[in-house]
This record gives structure tokens, sequence and C-alpha cells, in this order.
């Protein structure tokens, strides 16, 4: 059975997978979303097709042009307000840019939300932020610290209610950060690997998988078993 068929027949609600990306093609332009919604996303500027030893399809980003995007007008499923949400796969990055867009849908303090890297003092952090028109704060985020450059990273990340947890090969770590207010509704591309206006923030280094879902692995006690169940299947890849 194929994964576009596995999730097509899917009905449980804790299956809201929203999107997924394997890189089966490993050559063109477009790469398929096989969860349910397929949606619609181009490769731009080339990113590298770069199979792993064991025939796993992922994507290079080069740092400075490329990246992938879904047009504003077909991924409003994605937008997230006062709405709990997941996304997670692999990733492995290089110090290019001070701060690296891994996915977002989003526009700079007015809405939607965004999941970053940055090299700062103090560390290598993983940020996600909301961005609010209105209220008292036009962002909102939570980090967490250690996200080495030049290792294969297994992350995992949760929106529920006003806070978040994000995972590392299987393991929750800790974050710092605010009381995280709804993002706004957002009409903007999504993005991965570059800000919402595709001109900086370039991701640079390889993807794998990156998942996005609603209500799936949001259950309290089970999230961290279920992503841990993830790295451990997918970890032998890499």
């Amino acid at each position: 059975m194929s994964w576009v068929a596995h999730y097509d027949s899917l009905i449980s609600p804790r299956d809201d997978m929203l999107l997924d990306l394997p890189f089966r093609e490993a050559t063109g332009a477009i790469t398929q979303d096989v969860a349910k919604p397929h949606h619609p996303v181009d490769l731009v500027g080339a990113p590298t097709w770069a199979p792993l030893a064991s025939g796993l399809g992922t994507l290079d980003f080069d740092g400075d042009t490329q990246y992938l995007e879904c047009a504003g007008a077909d991924c409003a499923d994605l937008d997230f307000t006062n709405h709990n949400y997941s996304i997670w796969g692999w990733f492995n990055w290089n110090i290019h840019e001070y701060s690296q867009i891994l996915i977002g849908r989003y526009e700079l303090s007015v809405s939607g939300w965004e999941l970053y890297l940055t090299q700062a003092a103090g560390g290598n952090y993983m940020t996600l932020r909301h961005h609010h028109a209105g209220g008292a704060t036009t962002r909102t985020a939570m980090y967490s610290l250690g996200w080495t450059p030049g290792v294969d990273w297994f992350f995992g990340v949760l929106r529920f209610g006003t806070g978040i947890a994000m995972v590392r090969n299987g393991v929750v770590v800790p974050t710092v950060g605010d009381v995280m207010i709804d993002p706004e509704t957002c009409a903007e591309d999504l993005t991965i690997g570059v800000r919402y206006s595709k001109n900086a923030n370039f991701f640079d280094g390889m993807m794998y998988r990156p998942r996005i879902a609603g209500g799936l692995m949001l259950d309290g006690i089970r999230t961290n078993v279920q992503f841990d169940q993830t790295y451990q299947r997918e970890g032998v890849w890499f």
C-alpha cells in the first residue's frame, strides 16, 4: 500500500496529518506531500537531491538561494490560530547565516508561526515563534539549546494551548520563553528553508521528511513515547 493511500484512508482525528514530505522523488523541481491535503510544494533554486547511503531521499540546501514553498492559497489548513499542532523531521545544519528558517508560515510581527535555528552567544538555539499584529506584544516565542551544527538531528516541536514542548532525538529538552499567544491569521506562503519574504535566513544543510500534524502526538504522556518511537525507527538510516 502506498503512503498516499495509507494517509487518505485514515479517519481517526488523532491521525491529523497535514503535511508529510518524504522526498522520494530524488529528482526534479517538485516534491509530493503524501498527507491527505496533498499540498503542492515547489523546489526553488534547485536544492540538491542527496540520497543517504541507506537510499533515503534527502535535500541539501546551499544557504544562499534554495528553499521550498507552498502557495498561501493552498495551505490555509496550516494557519494554526487557536489550534494545537506539531512539527517534526530531520536536519543537519551548517553555520552560514545568523538565523536559518526550518519551516514557517508567517509575516514578521503581523501573523503566523515560524520555526528557526540561531547560533548566538550562549549556544545554538531552536525557536518557535508566533506573530501578532495586535495585543501587548507583536511576537511570542519559546526556544531550546543544544542544536549543534554538523550533527544529524531528529526534532519535534509541539504547541499545546499556550505552551510548547521540544524533542531532540526522542527526548524532551528544556525550553525557555513566553506564554505563547495564538498566532494571527496568515495569508503568506508556507516556506521551508527561507524567511517569509524569501530573501534572507536561508537554511544551509540537509533536511529529511518535514512533517506537520494538527492533533497528532499531542496527548500528554504519549507525546515523548511517540516521538521516541519515530526516532528509533528512522534513526538507523542516518
